[in-house]
């Protein structure tokens, strides 16, 4: 019910209250970096959790339903990662650890709004995840920990950036925020465990290249305007 009601609340505010002005497709791609981090009950056991460098990447499609507003799609691909050291019983050092991998097919829909000149941007959306992957391996002697997650998974994200013209495609440079709404385990199954009731956290840079199609261009809408 959680789920239904957010999904909900999402598609009425992403709606859109103006009407097209002269509407326009653009696409591109986007690849990233990412730093996943876990919120929630704190860890089990003597151990803390360190993030690791995730990637990112995506194909982009936006569609221009004003001179300032964009909805942007963006399926594709993300891994995250973060590991996870066990320390001895007087907590001074490392004794293992486990690195764990979350694979997973991304689908970010996002509200686009764009600053006069065309140059900077924010965003607000959210991203639905599929997990394709899930590992889990200790380092020492390495074997599978058998841990199960969700097969999905749902975000909250907020962003901004800015663009660098190259004749009409452009180079767009972005800073994304990722909060995950649901646990990452199921509590029922994984209470006792290391890894207990737990949100995902992600921060992500993000380079994409994009091309708008048509005569219409992203940046000179409300130059034209303002003529």
């Amino acid at each position: 019910m959680k789920v239904r009601s957010v999904v909900f609340l999402w598609i009425i505010l992403t709606l859109p209250v103006v009407q097209p002005l002269e509407a326009q497709f653009s696409i591109g791609v986007n690849a990233g970096v990412t730093r996943m981090k876990f919120s929630g009950d704190p860890v089990q056991g003597l151990g803390y959790f360190v993030p690791d460098p995730g990637f990112s990447s995506a194909l982009r499609l936006d569609y221009r339903i004003s001179d300032a507003i964009a909805i942007s799609l963006q399926p594709g691909f993300s891994q995250m990662r973060s590991s996870y050291y066990v320390m001895n019983d007087s907590a001074t050092q490392a004794v293992d650890s486990t690195d764990l991998r979350l694979n997973s097919f991304s689908l970010p829909l996002h509200v686009i709004a764009w600053s006069e000149n065309g140059r900077f941007f924010v965003l607000a959306g959210m991203q639905f995840d599929y997990t394709l992957s899930f590992k889990s391996e200790t380092l020492i002697s390495p074997h599978s920990t058998g841990y199960e997650v969700r097969d999905y998974n749902i975000y909250a994200q907020f962003g901004a950036g800015f663009v660098i013209p190259l004749g009409k495609p452009y180079l767009s440079f972005e800073l994304r925020y990722s909060q995950g709404l649901l646990d990452l385990t199921d509590p029922l199954v994984h209470q006792d465990s290391f890894l207990p009731r737990t949100k995902l956290t992600n921060i992500g840079f993000v380079v994409g290249l994009q091309l708008p199609l048509g005569k219409y261009s992203d940046r000179n809408a409300l130059k034209r305007k303002s003529k």
